[in-house]
């Protein structure tokens, strides 16, 4: 087995390694795309250029998983306004003035907490599970088909 075929199997279990190592051949040539249901989302995460969510027979949108992985973060902040609806965010909570935000949008979250006058601002990527689990969830952010 060619080297990269090695890196491109690595941890996975020998069922969907072995349909990874089919779907890598396949691709080979650039000429063709592989539609791969799972819900093991950490198998094919890093061997797909888009992910498809879909639920109940409804999509729930279509992600680039390098879209992804830059764009949704986990925010912290100190805010000491009231309830205000902040651009970009998909889950929101506060503790009086600390708050924590999923956003799908961090550039614009980021910007919109500027204006707003927030302090303390520290945000960290997520996993491309936990994005998953957030589109998941529904919102009209998930509606990017």
């Amino acid at each position: 087995m060619p080297k990269e075929l090695k890196d491109l199997v690595f941890g996975l279990d020998i069922g969907t390694a072995k349909v990874m190592v089919v779907a890598a051949e396949v691709l080979a040539d650039g000429e063709h795309a592989i539609f791969y249901s799972t819900h093991i989302i950490s198998d094919i995460s890093r061997l797909a250029d888009e992910l498809v969510f879909i639920h109940d027979g409804r999509l729930l949108g279509r992600h680039a998983t390098t879209e992804m992985a830059e764009s949704w973060r986990r925010i912290t902040f100190r805010l000491a306004v009231g309830e205000t609806r902040i651009a970009g965010v998909a889950e929101h909570r506060r503790v009086r003035d600390e708050h924590q935000v999923v956003s799908f949008a961090q550039a614009e979250t980021l910007r919109h907490l500027g204006e707003l006058g927030a302090d303390r601002i520290e945000h960290s990527p997520m996993t491309i599970e936990e994005i998953a689990v957030m589109i998941l969830k529904g919102g009209s952010h998930a509606q990017t088909a």
